[in-house]
């Protein structure tokens, strides 16, 4: 595991963030901790800033499953980024399959945990982990590099 780690976090609800960022602190390995409240803002926030470079991205799986899909479709664009790791939150394990969130560019799913000593213990678990790149990403990366240019993000509508 890296001594310090820097992390995007994409989820809207602030109590979820919060519980991130203390088991963060109690692992000790947090560098930066960036959060957004959908994947809008965060990609926006990628392009404006180049220097950050997470070593994990982090998705609620309560943002709409196209726009998480866009997300990673696009920063897969981005060479500094095509190789980090993309986690998807999940509340419960149900219909949940690891195939299924493979093929949406997901790299692994990190459950809920009911306390911040469990999001601890899960998240060390991640960060030990040595993520590969996926066989269909490695097969097409040259291919991603010379893909268009990265989209715009839209602008957020408001009600």
């Amino acid at each position: 595991m890296k001594n310090k780690i820097n992390s995007l976090l994409i989820d809207e609800k602030p109590d979820r963030r919060i519980q991130f960022y203390l088991s963060l602190d109690l692992l000790k390995v947090n560098r930066a901790c960036v959060c957004q409240d959908n994947s809008f803002d965060a990609l926006a926030y990628m392009k404006q800033h180049p220097d950050f470079l997470p070593d994990y991205i982090f998705i609620s799986a309560t943002l709409p499953k196209e726009y998480s899909k866009l997300f990673i479709r696009q920063i897969r664009k981005m060479e500094d980024l095509a190789t980090v790791p993309v986690i998807l939150m999940a509340a419960t394990e149900g219909p949940l399959k690891l195939a299924e969130t493979s093929e949406d560019g997901f790299t692994d799913v990190l459950l809920k945990q009911p306390d911040i000593y469990s999001l601890k213990e899960a998240l060390q678990r991640i960060f030990e982990k040595n993520y590969e790149l996926p066989q269909f990403l490695a097969n097409s990366m040259e291919e991603l590099y010379a893909a268009r240019p990265l989209l715009e993000a839209p602008h957020r509508i408001s009600a």
